[in-house]
């Protein structure tokens, strides 16, 4: 799996805000999407370094290979 970092983030990621994220956190139960704003993560510097939740499973798999 290839190493992503903040140059993907700004290219890919929705949640991309100069370097800050929105914290616009999605997921699906049943046929809903729902969709939230993680306050820890909201107006924060992005943390694709560290890790992210949403970059790996909703960004990645929308990134062309």
């Amino acid at each position: 799996m290839k190493n992503y970092g903040k140059n993907d983030a700004r290219d890919y990621c929705a949640n991309w805000n100069s370097g800050e994220c929105l914290g616009c956190m999605m997921r699906t139960d049943g046929n809903v999407l729902k969709i939230r704003v993680d306050s820890k993560l909201a107006g924060k510097d992005c943390i694709i370094n560290q890790g992210c939740d949403y970059f790996d499973m909703v960004v990645v798999p929308s990134i062309p290979k």
